[in-house]
């Protein structure tokens, strides 16, 4: 091999570990790195309950979940329950206030569940609409989540 060859060579050699050696070191490391999104700040929000389900309630068009709460019942009441609370309560106004900002589940669930927002919601005059839920017997309580606010549908409770 002539000393041009080698040279040749040589130098594409040293530029490969160069490379390498440049990519290993910044590995992870996003050189043009962009400002973190700011996350989405928790406000209270007011609108009209809308019912499409039992388990799809939205207020100002956002989908929410009660906290502390659930649908206990047997699956074939959903649809005879849905049209209660429909009959019942779509449209009642609500200011809601998101999990972190006051409410019984505070530091037990999550301020989001799936596309939900997990909140509690109060009528105008300051009623709980899970407290009024669960004392319709349409929900029952979660103690885990939200202690002994409100009644759980379990035997003995």
């Amino acid at each position: 091999m002539s000393i041009g060859k080698v040279a040749v060579l040589a130098f594409i050699t040293l530029a490969f570990a160069g490379g390498f050696l440049f990519i290993a070191i910044n590995k992870g490391t996003n050189i043009r790195a962009q400002a973190p999104k700011p996350a989405a700040a928790l406000t209270s929000f007011d609108g009209k309950l809308t019912v499409q389900s039992i388990d799809d309630l939205r207020v100002a068009s956002r989908k929410i979940v009660l906290c502390g709460v659930t649908f206990a019942k047997p699956p074939s009441m959903r649809v005879m329950v849905t049209e209660s609370m429909r009959r019942d309560y779509q449209g009642l106004a609500l200011t809601c206030k998101p999990v972190g900002l006051g409410t019984p589940c505070d530091g037990n669930v999550a301020p989001k569940f799936r596309d939900a927002v997990v909140v509690q919601c109060l009528t105008s005059d300051g009623t709980d609409l899970a407290a009024k839920l669960v004392e319709a017997g349409i929900l029952c309580g979660q103690p885990a989540q939200a202690g002994s606010t409100y009644k759980s549908c379990a035997p003995g409770s």
